[in-house]
């Protein structure tokens, strides 16, 4: 018959995190296979870690920075004044960087208290951050020159084609007599700036940013700064949502941008809210809001991957749900601003067949017409 203390043993003993048992007093009663092998590793004497040691005299004596709120944690655990206690530290060494996670958990076995002492390797994920900062970092610089050393000398080149197409001795227009290929890829690369701009600029919004916005009013300031044609807006109904101004600003203008460039410059956008029937009442409650295209829709197996960035602009075929000329970003700023405000937003077909993009968990209000 197996020995279930071997049992226990063992199974402590193939755990790669360091394991020790410390009674109420603090002193080890146990220490699993990884423990001692890192006091090994680390050059320690049984006295600095060992079972019989006291490991939170151990820790008193310590220089180490953690080394102090390491004892006091443990020792309220050991004496009940805490339920758990986990701790992050750094412990380098001349050769290499490592992190690690301390948890102490209390538990009761033939009527004494016990402290179970973990250590877990957490190098892997404190180096994940680490590059993902830095990254971060670097994007932020990056937005930095956009806005201040591209945008400047874009606005002065735009303007110097309005003055040339102004003059009627300079013919500007392209073949098919509309808008010059200049000036276009200028409004492109405009575009392009400002979409990174605000796509690495975009923070989580806290209730204290949010404002009432009436949704007509959200949309027809949205509308204004989309180069249109003759495409058309609608509002259905007279509601309000609960959003970041700027934020919510930036999303109605790439989804309309969007409809517009993979739908044609006559496309007709509807905007309106989401109703849920309550299930305790004959009324209904509103959940979100969708903006709906007349346009030719975004096929099943392409409406996740509209969302990511850079996809539109890798995608040409038309109909695609692609962001024709755009800059490829338009619908990742549209998912990134809904997961600021704590939103879900999803693609399906509208009535017409055209792109119908719902966005959910909106705080939204009634307001009276």
């Amino acid at each position: 018959m197996t020995d279930s203390r071997s049992v226990v043993t063992a199974g402590f003993d193939a755990m790669p995190a360091h394991v020790a048992i410390l009674d109420e007093m603090g002193e080890i009663v146990y220490t699993n296979r990884a423990w001692d092998a890192f006091g090994d590793e680390q050059g320690l004497s049984d006295a600095a870690g060992g079972v019989g040691t006291n490991y939170l005299t151990v820790c008193e004596g310590s220089n180490a920075n953690e080394a102090a709120e390491t004892e006091r944690g443990i020792r309220a655990v050991a004496n009940g004044d805490r339920e758990e206690f986990s701790l992050e530290y750094p412990c380098h060494t001349p050769e290499c960087k490592r992190w690690f996670m301390m948890q102490a958990t209390p538990y009761d076995h033939a009527g004494e208290r016990f402290v179970l002492v973990m250590h877990v390797d957490i190098t892997e994920r404190r180096r994940l951050e680490q590059r993902t900062q830095a990254q971060a970092e670097r994007m932020e610089r990056f937005a930095r020159l956009l806005s201040h050393d591209l945008r400047n000398p874009l606005s002065v080149a735009l303007a110097e084609v309005h003055t040339l197409e102004r003059d009627d001795d300079i013919d500007l227009r392209s073949d098919d007599g509309d808008r010059s290929s200049l000036r276009s890829s200028l409004e492109r690369m405009e575009s392009i700036t400002d979409d990174v701009l605000a796509l690495v600029t975009i923070d989580e919004v806290a209730e204290a940013e949010r404002a009432a916005i009436p949704l007509e009013r959200a949309v027809e300031d949205a509308w204004a700064h989309v180069h249109t044609e003759s495409s058309t807006v609608e509002v259905v109904g007279t509601v309000a949502i609960r959003a970041n101004e700027s934020l919510v600003s930036h999303l109605f203008e790439n989804l309309f941008r969007n409809a517009i460039e993979h739908a044609g410059d006559d496309v007709t956008v509807e905007v309106g809210p989401l109703e849920h029937s309550r299930t305790d009442a004959d009324d209904t409650a509103f959940t979100g809001f969708y903006v709906e295209d007349d346009g030719p829709g975004i096929p099943p197996d392409r409406r996740e991957r509209v969302f990511e960035s850079g996809y539109s602009a890798a995608c040409s075929e038309p109909g695609a749900g692609a962001t024709m000329g755009g800059s490829g970003l338009g619908l990742a700023i549209v998912r990134e601003v809904a997961d600021a405000h704590g939103w879900s937003v999803s693609v399906t077909t509208g009535e017409d067949g055209g792109a119908r993009f719902e966005i959910q968990g909106v705080s939204m209000l009634e307001q009276s017409s």
